[in-house]
């Protein structure tokens, strides 16, 4: 029986420095009150969340030979997560993220690519392929941010996913936003039809789809998942289901999520699709997010919701709406620091507590 979660995509370590203010020259002194290394990436994001739900977790990406790749696997280890199928390589560093976080609360960052930038299907599934034959043990393969991965984008994205695909596993694609719809769709078209799930926000599903640039103009710097029509949003689902994915998840931040799935002759080519295929296709749904009264840290709430959107499925739920409520719920006790963290049976233990948040948005008040 096929069992666990592979996340892949890319992997970063953060280092951030607290209580610091910006330079005043190029070559003056900041102090630092203190400093903390944190795994980063959408390998290290989903995967976290989706091990705090008590899914058995992989990961399968690429660190370099160096002090910041040893860093990195042995925080990976002490999220339980399982790290037998990480390259390490000696052609590039572990990828770098310096965090200034300032005492007004805003951050800079300083990025170096590292490993990310050479990551390709000829090192990701290691020496002949050998780590790609373990995902026929899987339940579901997590790929992020292929934006700010250059060796895995367009057709060389396609054709990793398609040999992800073949082993008969569930693909989930996730992204990152970019300058603009070109730029999104020649990075991301040619891999749609491969996946069988798509999890952008608002504005990166948007951009996918071909429709970010006359809404963001409109838009005139408000956030999108504010002002966009239902029939807007929509619209932008039916496109990218028409690519030929089956599952669409449209995050909206504290407005909540849209789903569209494909009709149930599709739907039940989706790997780990139940027998009552009813509660899964042909899904027009719009569920609110909960309500979170506590102090918050919003830090990782897009991925805890995806990662429980793939518990939903990997569990055998039943009905998207119901995984959506369940994702909803994970990200609400998430963000909610008098919450703690809590696993799979506690976040369905305190479903029941969750209150509706009503949607800024009026226009999305007509679909609930």
């Amino acid at each position: 029986m096929r069992s666990g979660i592979v996340c892949s995509g890319v992997s970063c370590l953060d280092l951030f420095l607290y209580d610091t203010t910006p330079l005043h020259t190029r070559e003056s002194l900041s102090m630092v009150r203190t400093t903390q290394y944190r795994p980063g990436g959408a390998t290290s994001n989903t995967g976290r969340a989706l091990a705090r739900l008590g899914m058995p977790v992989s990961y399968l990406t690429v660190l370099g030979v160096d002090a910041n790749g040893d860093i990195m696997e042995s925080m990976w280890r002490a999220d339980g997560v399982d790290t037998s199928c990480v390259v390490r390589v000696e052609t590039a560093g572990t990828a770098l993220s310096v965090l200034p976080v300032y005492t007004d609360g805003k951050r800079g960052v300083y990025f170096c690519p590292g490993t990310n930038d050479i990551m390709d299907a000829d090192n990701l599934f290691g020496p002949g392929q050998q780590y790609l034959q373990m995902l026929g043990d899987c339940q579901a393969f997590h790929f992020g941010y292929p934006p700010l991965l250059r060796c895995l984008q367009g057709e060389a994205l396609a054709d990793l996913l398609r040999l992800v695909r073949d082993t008969g596993v569930l693909v989930s694609l996730d992204t990152t936003p970019v300058a603009t719809n070109a730029e999104q769709m020649r990075i991301l078209g040619p891999a749609l039809p491969v996946a069988h799930m798509f999890t952008p926000n608002v504005m990166e599903a948007a951009q996918a789809a071909g429709r970010f640039d006359a809404l963001n103009a409109r838009a005139h710097g408000a956030d999108l998942e504010e002002f966009i029509t239902a029939e807007e949003l929509a619209e932008i689902a039916d496109i990218l289901l028409a690519t030929g994915l089956p599952i669409v998840v449209i995050t909206l931040g504290p407005n909540g999520v849209y789903i569209r799935t494909a009709d149930e002759a599709t739907m039940r080519t989706v790997p780990g699709a139940p027998a009552d295929i009813s509660g899964w296709a042909d899904q027009r749904l719009y569920v609110p997010a909960f309500l979170v009264e506590g102090p918050v840290n919003t830090t990782g709430a897009g991925d805890t919701f995806t990662a429980g959107i793939l518990t939903g499925i990997c569990k055998g739920i039943g009905s998207m709406a119901e995984i959506a409520r369940l994702a909803h719920c994970a990200g609400a006790l998430h963000v909610d620091l008098s919450r703690g963290v809590h696993g799979f049976e506690e976040v369905v233990a305190a479903l029941p507590t969750m209150v509706v948040r009503p949607p800024k948005n009026e226009s999305l008040l007509g679909l609930m």
